[in-house]
Formats: structure tokens, C-alpha cells, sequence
């Protein structure tokens, strides 16, 4: 299908979770971004944050702080995997009719439900839909949100980046069955997947794309890196730059191993980056 019916347009932002958050801005500022301020969300979610925001999607660097049921999992997985790539915010422009598509499309969500977080003496507002993690889709975990205050998530936020990073691009996936794993986002973003010529798998999510590969073709993509989760993963993150070279530039300043991929992506390696492979890929 060319055009899609589903109410999720694309992506939020992208979330990295780490387990040490001022560590992880630092590494991030290395790389030529600009985080934002410390953000501390409401008691009842008990998380804490750093976002690299785009023009109209964002980076957030991710920890917990309290001590609740979903924060307990994340440790548990930290402690397994390692810091990375492991939830995606989905973006819609009604969270109602975002609901009843992912409930019709046979996924567990609770109810939607209204978040907040401080923007100066004013709250940017949410709408947000839990998924479960780990139900029906493996690998990341899920929130469908539609922004209620944007301009306030905007109104002081710096988008230019060192590195000329500009959006999120799309997502890679190590999985044994991709069109197993790819089924569940299909039906998500409501395109079939369709078949790339190395094999692997891509599904449209917005002006991102999401690529599902065998472990075998994600070591042929990658083949100096040894990932420390086992498939299924969140192997690299690739975001958006008007002009690699920029990206070659911050790096290199910063004395930050790269890579230039075949195709002249410029890659920074998971230990360099909290987890995931980034990858700065010319928008066109």
C-alpha cells in the first residue's frame, strides 16, 4: 500500500536508556550534539531525562529515579543488554482514535491517559498510550503520543547540532525471522513490509524507515562490531544531516572513532554512543 489509514504518523522520538544519565549527556555532548536541560518527570513515572531535539522529532537520553515496577524492569534489562536503544515514542495527532487503531489492531494498551512535564513556569501536556513491552513487540518497547503543548517543547529548544544532525531516519533490527518481527510495526504504522535487495525488510514509519535484518547480514553491516544483546535488537539508530561532512567534522574534533559505511553513511560505535550504532545519513 502507497498511502496508509493509520492514525500514527511517524515518530515521536527515539529513547536510549542508560543507567548513568549525566555520563550519557557527556558522551552525547562529545558527539556533537546539544542536549537540552535536565527534565525530571512527575514522582508517578520517576524517570529523568536529556533530549537532542530536530525540527520536529527528538533523541531522549532516558534513566530512572524511583524506585517503581517499570523502572525494576528496565534495571533487569540494563543489567542484561547494556545501555541502548529500547523504546520509540510513536507519534499521533489524536490519541483516541491512536487507541482504538492499536486495540483494533490486536495489541494490549491501557487506556490513554494525560502526562505533563515542566517547560519553564508552564507544563508541556501529552496525550499518552502504554503499550506492555515485550507482548507482541519484542526488541523496543512502545508509547503512542500526541503532543498537546509543542511549542512549548520548542519554544527554547536548540535544533542545530554540531554533528548537523537533523532527525530520526529510521531504525535497523537484528532479527532472525524478519517477517515475523516485522508483521507487528506493519500493522502499526499500517504498511506492508516491503523487500529490500540484501534481503533484509523495511516498513515505512513516516519519513523514517524501519529495516529488519538477519544476524548474519547485520554482521556483514557492521562487521567490526560485536553487540552485546542477543537478537532480537535495536542495532543502530540512523538519524538525518543535510551534509555528512559535518558529522565527519564534530567526530573528529572530538577525537570519536568513525566509520564511513558503504553508501557514505558516517557511523559512531555502540560503545561511543550508550548502546546503539549511530548512523548520520545524508537526507535526500
Amino acid at each position: 500500500m502507497s498511502t496508509s489509514s493509520s492514525p500514527i504518523v511517524g515518530f515521536s522520538h527515539a529513547i536510549v536508556w542508560v543507567r548513568d544519565l549525566e555520563a550519557a549527556a557527556a558522551r552525547y555532548r562529545r558527539l556533537g550534539f546539544a542536549p537540552s536541560q535536565f527534565y525530571l518527570h512527575p514522582k508517578a513515572v520517576g524517570t529523568a531525562n536529556y533530549n537532542m531535539m530536530f525540527k520536529d522529532d527528538y533523541l531522549e537520553l532516558l534513566t530512572g529515579v524511583e524506585d517503581n515496577p517499570r523502572n525494576r524492569q528496565r534495571l533487569v534489562r540494563l543489567a542484561a543488554e547494556g545501555d541502548g536503544l529500547k523504546d520509540m515514542s510513536l507519534l499521533t495527532k489524536d490519541a483516541d482514535a491512536a487507541f482504538t487503531w492499536v486495540r483494533d489492531a490486536g495489541f494490549n494498551c491501557m487506556p490513554v491517559y494525560d502526562h505533563h512535564r515542566p517547560e519553564g513556569s508552564e507544563d508541556a501536556r501529552f496525550r499518552i498510550i502504554y503499550m506492555p513491552p515485550d507482548e507482541l513487540l519484542p526488541v523496543l518497547g512502545f508509547h503512542v503520543c500526541q503532543r498537546l503543548t509543542p511549542e512549548l517543547m520548542w519554544r527554547s529548544a536548540n535544533t542545530t547540532h554540531a554533528n548537523g544532525a537533523a532527525g530520526i531516519a529510521g531504525v535497523i533490527l537484528s532479527a532472525p525471522d524478519p517477517a515475523t518481527l516485522a508483521k507487528p510495526y506493519s500493522k502499526l504504522f499500517g504498511f506492508e513490509p516491503r523487500q529490500a535487495s540484501d534481503g533484509s525488510l523495511t516498513v515505512k514509519a513516516g519519513k523514517a524507515t524501519l529495516r529488519f535484518a538477519t544476524p548474519s547480514r547485520i554482521a556483514e553491516l557492521f562487521p567490526d562490531i560485536r553487540f552485546q544483546p542477543k537478537p532480537p535488537f535495536a542495532a543502530a539508530l540512523e538519524l538525518f544531516v543535510d551534509d555528512p561532512t559535518k558529522a565527519k567534522s564534530a567526530l573528529g574534533a572530538a577525537k570519536v572513532p568513525y566509520r564511513l559505511a558503504p553508501g557514505g553513511a558516517v557511523e559512531v560505535a555502540p560503545q561511543e554512543a550508550c548502546g546503539v550504532v549511530l548512523r548520520f545519513v545524508a537526507q535526500r
